[in-house]
């Protein structure tokens, strides 16, 4: 009778620590799940202001990124790579691609994608009055500032870092941006036409294009 007992505390005592367990697991997930709610808009944004100094070198800047993201648990690291993915879809639209396309003379889906990360680098301020108003990009940009305006290694810097936090591949990272989308860009379209150009983006025309 007293075996019996014990057993039967016994099998309730391993049934206890399974639950405790189970709860713990749920707690830490939780855990992690509003350590990723803490990624607002505001401090991605800061993060990037880390590294915007450095923008006149686009190496320096990834390194200096990336040293602010290596400070960040897994569930921040996704927070700040879906923040980062709804700026990419906000700002998919035709008025800002003809901006890419006359500013580096030409832009293929993949050249605009590599434009939009190159913009979000530049921080806050440039992205919202760019986003806003296309043909202000030549006001932003330094008087000598050379070669096209793309910087499609800002997009992968957290992926890796969460990947080797993780000691996963970068594509398992869950929510990780895709940079292809189903919907066309928002907005009307633009047309190759120089003409068309000129008239929709009069100040990007004459700072790449024009030379009279």
């Amino acid at each position: 009778m007293g075996n019996r007992r014990s057993l039967i505390i016994g099998s309730a005592l391993l049934a206890l620590s399974g639950i405790a367990a189970s709860m713990l697991v749920a707690c830490a997930r939780a855990e992690d799940s509003a350590k990723s709610a803490d990624m607002t808009e505001a401090r991605f944004w800061a993060i990037v202001a880390e590294s915007t100094p450095y923008e006149a070198d686009t190496d320096k800047q990834a390194a200096v990124l990336r040293a602010s993201l290596e400070k960040l648990t897994p569930a921040e690291l996704e927070g700040y790579d879906r923040v980062f993915a709804g700026l990419m879809k906000a700002s998919y639209s035709w008025d800002l691609w003809g901006a890419a396309f006359v500013a580096n003379g030409g832009a293929s889906d993949d050249g605009f994608e590599y434009f939009r990360c190159w913009l979000i680098s530049k921080g806050e301020t440039a992205f919202r009055k760019v986003s806003t108003d296309p043909d202000s990009l030549a006001t932003i940009l330094a008087p000598d500032s050379e070669g096209d305006l793309e910087f499609e290694e800002f997009a992968y810097i957290a992926r890796d870092v969460w990947a080797k936090t993780t000691g996963r591949g970068a594509g398992e990272m869950p929510g990780a941006a895709n940079m292809i989308y189903g919907q066309k860009p928002s907005g009307i379209p633009f047309t190759e036409d120089s003409a068309a150009l000129k008239k929709r983006y009069p100040k990007l025309w004459a700072r790449f294009v024009q030379t009279d």
